[in-house]
């Protein structure tokens, strides 16, 4: 709601010569297509874009806004515990990186097969080596039928496996480094209140940031 809100309102009445809202908008935008043209390219920059800008700008936010004091007040006591929190950082959640994790995955498979249609599979069903692997063991050449039956049976799969292992790295980094970092907060506040706090949310400005820019770079 709130990326929502502020590109709207930075957006609504866009002028040639920005407001404040509007240049903070457009350099966040000029920023991030700049990163996805690096990686990908200009022609294909505007199409992933979309995907990649909001995955980096909803991880940020939401590690920016779990380090209001709001969130770990407010809940329901038992004692002189919070037990149910009404308000979690979300990438403390497992369920929101798992989300992020399918969202990213899902994205990566329907690009593979709309850019190279059908012939995406052959990277993990490699059956053009399976063919040369057989002609070469009937023509008795068994170093070349080693090597490519070697990718038909090794590499291909192996490349599935790790687009499949992807769903678990992307889930545990983002939801171990968000885990740890809010664990950070609370252990300096109780230790040394309003001193080492300070430095500890500087930190996690940053961890946020880059924790946001792994995820959308490694996606891309």
């Amino acid at each position: 709601v709130l990326l929502i809100l502020l590109f709207v309102l930075g957006a609504r009445k866009a002028k040639l010569v920005p407001g404040r809202l509007q240049t903070f908008v457009e350099l966040a935008i000029e920023g991030l297509l700049k990163f996805v043209e690096g990686v990908v390219g200009r022609q294909r920059a505007r199409l992933l874009f979309p995907v990649i800008a909001t995955i980096f700008l909803f991880v940020m936010f939401n590690a920016w806004i779990g380090l209001l004091p709001i969130y770990p007040s407010l809940g329901f006591i038992t004692g002189d515990h919070i037990q149910i929190h009404l308000l979690r950082p979300a990438g403390t959640d497992m369920n929101m990186p798992l989300a992020l994790a399918l969202i990213s995955f899902v994205f990566v498979e329907y690009l593979g097969f709309r850019m190279l249609g059908i012939g995406y599979i052959t990277k993990f069903v490699r059956i053009g080596s399976l063919k040369r692997g057989l002609v070469d063991l009937v023509r008795l050449r068994f170093l070349d039928a080693f090597q490519n039956l070697l990718d038909f049976f090794f590499v291909g799969p192996l490349e599935a496996f790790s687009e499949l292992v992807r769903l678990i790295s992307f889930t545990f980094r983002l939801f171990g480094n968000m885990t740890a970092g809010e664990i950070l907060v609370l252990v300096s506040a109780f230790l040394v209140p309003f001193i080492a706090t300070i430095g500890v949310y500087g930190l996690e400005l940053l961890i946020g940031f880059i924790q946001a820019l792994i995820f959308a770079g490694l996606t891309l």
